[in-house]
Order: C-alpha cells, then sequence, then structure tokens
C-alpha cells in the first residue's frame, strides 16, 4: 500500500514536470490573447499590403503606411480574404507558435554547442532566466502583431539546419528570411565564410525568385507597379543611404536623433545631435559599420571550422542585423533570444567562464530590460532610450561572445603547437 501511494506519487511528479509549463504557457497566452487582439495594427497593414499586390496597384499609394520588402506583402496576401477577427486569432496562433519556436530552437543550438548531460535544474536555470530576460521584446512583438517574431524563428530554424548539415533547408530558409526581411542578407556572407557554398547558392536563389515575385506576378496580369523597385527608391535606398529626403517613406520617424530608433544610425544620430560633429553625421556613421562589420568578419572568420559555435556565430550575426539596420525598433530586439541563451548556458556549463557571464547578464538585463519596461516609468524608459541603452545592452553581449571566440581560438593554436 505504502509503494503503491509512493509510485502514484512519482507518476504525478513526472507529469507535472514534463506537462506543467505547457499548460501553464497555455493558460499565460489564452489570457493575454485579450490584450493581442485589442489593437489590430498588423493585421490591418500587412494585409492591405497584399491585396495591393494582388491587385498589382502600387504599395506607396495602396497602402501608405507598409513599409516592409514587397515580397513580404505578397505572402500576406491569402489573410486579406478573411474577417478580421479571424485573421487576429490566426496571427495570434503562428505568433504564439512562433515564440515558442524561437525558444525551443535558441535551446537546441546551446545545447549542442555545450553537450553533456543536463540536469533538470540546469535546463530550468536556463529556461528561466532566458525567459525573464528576453519577455520584455516578447510582449513588444505581440504589441505591435509584429511579424520579426516569426522572422526570428525563421532564421533559427535556418541555423539549426547548418548544425544539422541541411544544405538546402538552411539556404531555403535563411534565403526567405531575407526576402520578407532584407536585413537576414547578413546570413549570406557567413555561409560563404563557413564554405557552405551550396546553401549560399540556394539562399541566393530563394532571394531573387521571392523579391521578383510580385513584379513577376503583376507582370502576368498586365501591370507593371514595379514594386521592388519603387521599394529600393523610396525605403531602403534613403535610409541606407542616411540621406535628408522628406519625401521618402517614413523619413521623418526613421532618420534623425530619433530615440526610438536602436540601431547605429538612431545612436550616432543623437551622440551628435547639436554638435559640430553633426555636419559629418553620415561620415561617422559609415566608418563605425565599416569598423563594426570588419570586427565581425574576423571574429567569423576566427570560428568559421567550429559547427558547435554555430550558436555564437548566429548570435553575432542576429546582433549585427539590429545594429547595421537603418531602424531598430525595440520589438526588433526579440532577435536576442539567442544570444540571451546562449550567454547564460555558457554561465550555467562553464565554470572558467561563469563570473563574465553573469556580468553580462546583469548588465544586458539593466540596460535592456530594467531601465525601460512599464515599471521603470515613462521618464526612466525615455531617458535611457536617449542614452542608447539597449543599443549598448546587445554589443554587451557582443562583446562577451568575440571574448569566447577568441579565447578559444587561443587556446586550439597552443594545442596545435604542443
Amino acid at each position: 500500500m505504502w509503494q503503491a501511494a509512493v509510485e502514484n506519487w512519482l507518476a504525478r511528479d513526472t507529469a507535472l514536470r514534463r506537462y506543467g509549463p505547457w499548460v501553464g504557457l497555455a493558460i499565460g497566452f489564452a489570457a493575454y490573447y485579450r490584450r493581442f487582439a485589442k489593437d489590430t495594427v498588423g493585421m490591418e497593414i500587412y494585409p492591405q499590403g497584399g491585396v495591393c499586390v494582388l491587385n498589382g496597384e502600387p504599395l506607396r499609394t495602396c497602402a501608405e503606411m507598409f513599409s516592409y520588402p514587397p515580397a513580404f506583402a505578397f505572402l500576406m496576401a491569402p489573410f486579406a480574404a478573411l474577417p478580421m477577427g479571424l485573421r487576429v486569432v490566426v496571427w495570434y496562433l503562428i505568433s504564439v507558435a512562433a515564440t515558442v519556436g524561437c525558444f525551443w530552437v535558441s535551446e537546441k543550438l546551446v545545447l549542442k554547442m555545450l553537450p553533456g548531460r543536463w540536469s533538470q535544474i540546469e535546463l530550468a536555470w536556463l529556461r528561466i532566466v532566458t525567459v525573464i530576460v528576453s519577455l520584455k521584446f516578447v510582449l513588444a512583438v505581440f504589441e505591435y502583431q509584429a511579424y520579426d517574431t516569426l522572422a526570428a524563428f525563421i532564421i533559427y530554424l535556418g541555423l539549426w539546419a547548418i548544425v544539422q548539415n541541411r544544405t538546402f533547408v538552411s539556404g531555403l530558409l535563411l534565403g526567405l528570411a531575407a526576402a520578407i526581411k532584407a536585413t537576414p542578407l547578413v546570413f549570406l556572407p557567413y555561409l560563404v565564410v563557413k564554405r557552405r557554398f551550396v546553401a549560399a547558392v540556394i539562399f541566393t536563389a530563394v532571394f531573387v525568385m521571392l523579391w521578383l515575385l510580385p513584379d513577376a506576378y503583376a507582370a502576368l496580369k498586365g501591370m507593371h507597379p514595379h514594386y521592388l523597385e519603387t521599394w529600393w527608391r523610396q525605403v531602403a535606398g534613403p535610409a541606407l543611404a542616411n540621406e535628408a529626403n522628406p519625401g521618402a517613406l517614413f523619413w521623418s520617424s526613421w532618420m534623425g536623433a530619433n530615440i526610438l530608433n536602436h540601431s547605429f544610425s538612431g545612436t550616432v544620430a543623437r551622440l551628435v545631435a547639436d554638435t559640430p560633429a553633426a555636419a559629418h553625421m553620415k561620415a561617422i556613421l559609415y566608418a563605425l559599420c565599416a569598423v563594426y562589420i570588419a570586427f565581425v568578419g574576423l571574429l567569423l572568420l576566427r570560428s568559421a571550422r567550429r559547427d558547435d559555435f554555430v550558436a555564437i556565430d548566429g548570435s553575432i550575426l542576429l546582433i549585427s542585423m539590429m545594429m547595421l539596420s537603418p531602424m531598430t525598433s525595440r520589438y526588433h530586439y526579440i532577435l536576442l533570444v539567442l544570444p540571451h541563451m546562449t550567454v547564460i548556458g555558457l554561465a550555467i556549463r562553464d565554470r572558467s567562464l561563469r563570473v563574465p557571464a553573469i556580468i553580462t547578464m546583469a548588465i544586458a538585463f539593466i540596460m535592456g530590460t530594467a531601465t525601460s519596461n512599464d515599471l521603470a516609468g515613462h521618464f526612466l524608459t525615455e531617458w535611457s532610450y536617449r542614452h542608447n541603452f539597449l543599443v549598448i545592452s546587445a554589443l554587451v553581449l557582443l562583446a562577451f561572445l568575440a571574448f569566447v571566440i577568441v579565447r578559444d581560438d587561443v587556446r586550439q593554436t597552443e594545442r596545435d603547437a604542443a
């Protein structure tokens, strides 16, 4: 009788540990749906772009608020046929699945980087701390019904395909992410550096095909709205050139010392504002970007032969997507899920890195999460944005990951010499 009671208790405990977190997640997401559905901004803008492409109408006049690549508009066209209520439900389910997927694939990448038996306590620390430091950015995506979590999930799957030596899948997924988001183009040279040449070719083919698809569809209908050319001329071109062009789409909200732009572009603009250096803002920005690209390139060359370092390489490139983008909003920082989990995993499993990893995460949490949220208040949040706290939090993570690569490369050189 006593033995049967113990066995029943153990069975319930095992079931609770196995299914309890999933039940909790389901309850949490179900409770959050009401807030998600309160503002339908995403499900108004994205399908509107799809309707424009289906009708062969120019995006600039048909969907003025749509600033995304035309390929994404084309892929969102099916949502236009759904009533708003159903659109929101379907998009919420996709967003929830992508969110869970980001954490799930990130964990797989980190466990691949740090093999061996992980205890339940270690896994719990890895998951809970990552959720805590990343939750603000997860909720920011939900707040705007943005598609950044979906894009991040596609990138993470592409990185996992690299680890698994799935050449076609990695090129396909990363090419898809670049087609709908543009900034994942940073992964193309990475594939070349890692000598995944076939994957790079597939990436390029998928990217070009999807980018040309809206114009090809319009041509079949006898219309020529020139989606790609117009998007480049009105959105991407002026943003990349950092030209004072008030006629360009979203110029006033993207360029200048906008405190909501958490990329190098916004950072430099804020630093030089109201100083003599403002006249040389573009030169300073381009010099910073050139130095940054060279630094990241050297890091990736050092780790090119290490397939177990894909989590670190991917984290560096995800940070680079945000830093080099003309416009990076706070919800774009959902990309930090993998960098966060990578640093936390190293803190748990590598005793020699534990102290610097914990310090890194503490700084990243304070500057990236604790000083800019509802609890911190409007004044502190605005002050932290004005002083580039989000950008600094990402660069602190980058500096630690760079140290890990260099340290490992030095150790490998020493072993080869011995």
